[in-house]
């Protein structure tokens, strides 16, 4: 069953029918385009009425939720509004409040119900851990107690031990489709890494995966760069290096934006902005693919190519799901430098963001989205309680 936002209508106890009455005619504005019904319990947005409906309000809060307070010009519904939202402050209970006149109001609650939306999405969801996170992720490890806490996700570990040799699998033909136009690689290696991992994900029942994949290169010298690029194209989440932060951050941005983002390096940052790169780019987010090999092993493939358009969200959450860096920059790159990974861009950031990438990062992998999921992003971090660095 799709969710719909909860509505609670407040008004002064004793409130004539008339008022509610009139409060649903003006809500098919407010909520135009949205999936709503009216509640008595458990509500996702209080709807002021009137004055004197701060303790009907209070009633019906609770710590660890989010609230949506709407309020009005008419008849003190905003300044109770107010009210109930300096005390829920005091409760430390996560809250926005919103005027009922402004055009900024629909779109926000459109935004609240595709998050609230995307978080029901997650619950339940399994995330494969293939081998183990690696030894230089020393930031990037999120307990499977919090992450079942926070986001309702279940990990799966999934020793190399539990998987048989990718020898032992016939080479993907939907792979080796995907990339039919590679002539430079015999890529029969890397179709059967590919048959490998599918083969893993339907045993388990997973919904995404984070590969230690660099036991594969050092014992066969064969990537699984190019197979985890195809998952990510085709909509399935897939993360390297066995990074928990990053790929929880590329399940959470499918669910909001249908898109899933590119996990890269940060190389280098500087007063004019930062450059990142990763050998694992889904294909539809470049132009001009090249594949080449891996970047810090010479071995197996990977993927080289330029980036597609020219604004990017950048975003990354810490590992206790806290805190998160959120910034929409503009790229004024795409370097080829040989020290580096594969796919490559330079972003423009704001002296703000340069400090915090220097002074306070909560990691090394950021997340790549092509275009602005910053509203998305900061509304899903205020629901869970996550605080954006700024």
């Amino acid at each position: 069953m799709e969710e719909n936002l909860r509505v609670k209508l407040l008004a002064y106890r004793g409130a004539p029918q008339t008022v509610y009455i009139k409060a649903e005619e003006r809500a098919r504005l407010i909520f135009s385009g949205v999936s709503y019904q009216f509640v008595e319990d458990k509500p996702d947005v209080l709807y002021f009425l009137s004055g004197g409906s701060e303790h009907p309000a209070m009633e019906l809060v609770q710590t660890g939720e989010f609230y949506v307070l709407i309020g009005s010009r008419n008849d003190n519904s905003y300044a109770s509004a107010t009210e109930v939202k300096a005390y829920l402050n005091t409760l430390n209970i996560q809250s926005v409040l919103l005027d009922e006149e402004s055009k900024v109001t629909p779109e926000f609650l459109a935004d609240l119900l595709v998050v609230k939306r995307a978080f029901d999405v997650l619950k339940g969801k399994k995330l494969g851990l293939i081998g183990e996170v690696s030894d230089w992720l020393i930031s990037s490890t999120i307990t499977s107690g919090l992450l079942a806490d926070k986001l309702g996700i279940d990990l799966i570990r999934v020793p190399w031990s539990d998987i048989n040799h990718f020898s032992e699998f016939e080479p993907s033909a939907e792979f080796l489709e995907s990339f039919k136009d590679v002539r430079n690689f015999d890529l029969n290696d890397t179709a059967r890494v590919n048959s490998m991992l599918t083969d893993t994900i339907g045993k388990f029942d997973l919904d995404a995966i984070t590969v230690e994949c660099f036991p594969l290169v050092q014992k066969d010298s064969v990537t699984a760069c190019l197979p985890l690029a195809r998952f990510n194209n085709v909509g399935f989440p897939a993360g390297c290096e066995g990074d928990i932060t990053a790929i929880v951050g590329m399940m959470l941005c499918k669910e909001l934006t249908g898109t899933i983002p590119w996990i890269a390096n940060i190389n280098k940052v500087s007063d004019e902005g930062c450059m990142f790169s990763h050998c694992t780019i889904a294909p539809d987010l470049v132009s001009d693919l090249h594949v080449k090999t891996h970047f810090e092993t010479g071995k197996g493939t990977a993927i080289e190519g330029n980036f597609i358009g020219d604004t990017v969200t950048i975003f990354r959450f810490d590992k206790q799901l806290s805190r998160a860096f959120i910034a929409l920059a503009r790229i004024t790159g795409r370097p080829k430098f040989t020290t580096a990974c594969r796919t490559q861009i330079q972003v423009a950031l704001t002296k703000e963001e340069v400090r915090l990438l220097k002074e306070s990062p909560l990691g090394n992998h950021h997340l790549i989205y092509p275009g602005d999921c910053t509203g998305l992003l900061r509304l899903a971090s205020m629901l869970k309680g996550i605080k954006i660095l700024e």
